[in-house]
């Protein structure tokens, strides 16, 4: 049985030593049925045959003295043989029995994350979560132990909270988590996680609040800044604008010192901090153009020119916005090129199909006549 133990501890945690191996054995009588069966199990070697005792035992005599002994070898045996729905039930059996049998419930919480069932897991961190957060606070030779195995319950949850394919369902995981365990590190930035969900759920005012919610803790997080550069643009009055400038200025400046998260590769942070960036350049290139801030947003429009892919359906609105801001910088003398690349920008405003195709025709005509260009 110690050998047993030792195994499962190196594979199961902490509290697996708590009780496995430490429980006296028990006194019998082999002349008896029960102390026959308890022999058995101290002698048998069968892991097999072993178990058949044991079940045995249970079935037999379920209020015998014995009991949490048997349990005590049992449950760990089911989770060696990845028996889980089994694992679970003595769980329950066992935590009836002690209440405060830690190895208990974290066997049962290990044996439902191992069967991938979300529903159990929840309902085991539910039971194991406050135990070892209780024992933890309690101190004494095992708070080390239980205090690991409360952060293991803690970083299951939010787990399965985030690996939910439903947001209806991972946003109500993730509520879940920030109710039960407030103080834990997984329930701390959740604003971005409700952010997500909500954006997913087309919940508009939601994710405002939330990108808010996210900046005051994160004032640098290119992606809410320029989710809300984006809501201020539709907007379209000069307040609005203003805060588009500012609210993509910071995302400039931010984007290429956001840390990139774990879960997200090389390759897709790269992605999409270039989506942020272009994000940012266009909306701030065009509302500094519609405030005539013609300089600025000459640079940011030209920076989002050149990231976007020919499709791009911004592509238009940038180029019209980069031939007016070009043109106008022409008519304050600044540069001779202004008028070429004033043309140039509204010519291929003009090949794109778009609401801005019939005025950029119409500008074309006005800039060749008034520079006299080809």
């Amino acid at each position: 049985m110690r050998k047993l133990g030792f195994a499962l501890l190196l594979t199961l945690g902490p509290a697996a030593a708590l009780l496995v191996g430490q429980r006296p054995k028990p006194a019998y009588d082999p002349e008896t049925k029960d102390g026959l069966l308890i022999e058995h199990i101290q002698q048998e070697t069968d892991p097999a045959q072993k178990l058949h005792y044991m079940e045995e035992f249970v079935a037999e005599y379920p209020n015998h003295p014995a009991l949490a002994w048997v349990y005590d070898q049992l449950q760990p045996a089911y989770f060696k043989m990845k028996a889980w729905d089994e694992t679970m039930r003595v769980g329950e059996r066992r935590l009836a029995l002690e209440p405060e049998n830690l190895e208990a419930g974290e066997l049962a919480l290990r044996a439902a994350e191992a069967k991938r069932d979300p529903d159990k897991t929840v309902e085991w961190v539910d039971r194991v979560w406050p135990l070892a957060s209780t024992l933890a606070q309690r101190g004494g030779p095992a708070a080390g132990d239980a205090k690991q195995t409360a952060e293991y319950a803690e970083f299951l949850m939010y787990s399965t909270a985030t690996s939910a394919s439903d947001p209806k369902k991972r946003l109500e995981l993730l509520e879940h988590l920030e109710k039960r365990m407030p103080a834990s590190k997984y329930a701390q930035g959740l604003a971005a996680e409700y952010f997500e969900i909500y954006r997913t759920l087309n919940d508009e005012p939601k994710s405002i609040a939330m990108a808010e919610k996210a900046l005051q803790t994160d004032p640098g997080n290119a992606e809410m800044l320029v989710y809300l550069a984006e809501i201020h643009a539709r907007k379209d009055t000069p307040r609005d604008r203003q805060m588009v400038i500012s609210y993509t200025a910071r995302a400039l400046d931010s984007v290429d010192r956001m840390p990139r998260p774990p879960a997200v590769s090389e390759a897709d942070w790269e992605k999409k901090k270039a989506g942020w960036s272009t994000a940012a350049n266009y909306l701030g290139g065009v509302s500094n153009s519609l405030l005539h801030n013609y300089g600025k947003a000459d640079g940011l429009l030209r920076a989002a020119v050149a990231a976007m892919d020919p499709g791009d359906p911004r592509l238009p609105a940038a180029l019209y916005h980069l031939g007016m801001a070009n043109y106008r910088l022409a008519e304050a003398g600044h540069d001779r090129n202004r008028p070429v690349d004033a043309l140039k920008f509204m010519r291929r405003c003009a090949a794109i199909r778009s609401p801005f195709q019939e005025q950029a025709l119409k500008n074309i005509e006005g800039i060749k006549a008034e520079y006299s260009l080809p």
